[in-house]
């Protein structure tokens, strides 16, 4: 069976995320019954899976990691379009059927923006953080794939080795994140690939903390983020996230 379009969804490392995953499933079931759905999770938590709220469920070899959700883009089952969704997002309105109507056919990634006033770091001496990783749209062509395959691997890097930056060029503060590498993907290494921007882009990744005015229509996708109080539970000081 070839999956043409779909939603993939990433859980690791803690209960709370198969838990906010299973949600997030129903909820785009709920609003988009023919949706696919998609979810990558490892073997130690495969018990706590919802297995009603996903059409495929892929544990083999997925590692556990802060951002498993890298590693997984690249191993997307769908052959067109994929939807990658934080696992911490709800669907709240039908428009979700409109998706892959919002995707140029010359773009290969369409993502949302960051708020600057909503985000611990936006900008720094020598760029600025403006791609959310939370939610985009992405093609099943090799520049693009190899490009989800070049995030993780450097994100990887990222935050196994010393931070090779000097300190006032790009703070250490920015290791953690991965829109940091995304950012390095673009902007230092010039990797080609297209990306652009959601129109009224609140509407599909509107994250708590957003001031309501950020879209005028009802939205799609609400982003509720887990406190970290939840999701650090047993992993000691590791920053647990997808």
């Amino acid at each position: 069976m070839t999956l043409y379009n779909g939603f993939l969804i990433v859980a690791s490392q803690t209960v709370e995320y198969i838990q906010t995953a299973n949600f997030c499933g129903h909820s785009i079931k709920d609003n988009y019954p023919s949706a696919h759905i998609t979810l990558f999770t490892t073997k130690s938590l495969l018990p706590h899976v919802d297995q009603s709220a996903f059409d495929l469920v892929i544990s083999d070899d997925v590692p556990s990691h802060v951002r498993t959700k890298l590693y997984a883009l690249s191993k997307t089952p769908y052959t067109n379009i994929t939807a990658y969704v934080d696992a911490d997002m709800e669907c709240t309105h039908p428009d979700v059927s409109t998706l892959w109507d919002q995707f140029p056919e010359d773009v290969d990634i369409l993502i949302t923006k960051i708020r600057p006033y909503n985000g611990k770091i936006s900008k720094w001496k020598n760029g600025e953080l403006i791609h959310h990783g939370g939610f985009f749209l992405y093609r099943n062509n090799p520049h693009t794939i190899a490009f989800m395959e070049k995030w993780w691997q450097d994100y990887y890097l990222q935050r196994s080795t010393p931070w090779p930056y000097q300190e006032e060029e790009c703070p250490s503060s920015l290791k953690q994140w991965d829109q940091f590498t995304f950012w390095k993907l673009l902007n230092v290494d010039k990797i080609d690939v297209k990306v652009e921007f959601f129109k009224d882009d609140a509407r599909w990744n509107f994250v708590n903390g957003y001031k309501i005015n950020e879209t005028k229509n009802p939205i799609i996708f609400w982003h509720h983020t887990i406190p970290s109080k939840h999701i650090n539970i047993g992993l000691g000081k590791q920053n647990a996230r997808n």
